[in-house]
């Protein structure tokens, strides 16, 4: 069995500069709301998760980050899959969060564009 996650600090970079967007326009309870949409598991959980149904002699979780790089443009149109976790933003104030949040993610861009650093928990099984 090979089997691969998304990690707990999937994005950090993005979550790091956008939140306080995030909480402006959201507020406090909204924004929490939002952060419990994620279930990311750390490569600890992950391993407990999966040796209370399979042997954990068998069982390995590995861990990996891998950044990638891309224009705004080019990270906005992945923000798609994401969209429900800002519903609760007022539709009067979406456009101005979105440019907030656009600036904000610009802000992070270096020689080789703009970082996106994804976490893989990699879950295998193996014979014994």
């Amino acid at each position: 069995m090979d089997l691969f996650f998304i990690g707990r600090n999937n994005g950090r970079e993005f979550i790091q500069k956008t939140s306080p967007i995030f909480l402006k326009y959201m507020g406090p309870a909204r924004f929490l709301d939002s952060a419990r949409l994620r279930k990311q598991l750390t490569r600890e959980a992950t391993f407990e998760l999966f040796s209370q149904k399979f042997d954990a002699n068998r069982l390995r979780v590995g861990e990996s980050y891998d950044t990638y790089y891309d224009t705004l443009a080019g990270h906005w149109a992945w923000w798609c899959r994401i969209e429900g976790h800002f519903v609760n933003i007022p539709p009067q104030e979406k456009a101005a969060c979105d440019s907030e949040v656009k600036s904000a993610i610009e802000s992070l861009s270096g020689p080789h564009g703009i970082p996106y650093t994804i976490h893989e928990l990699h879950v295998s099984l193996r014979h014994s």
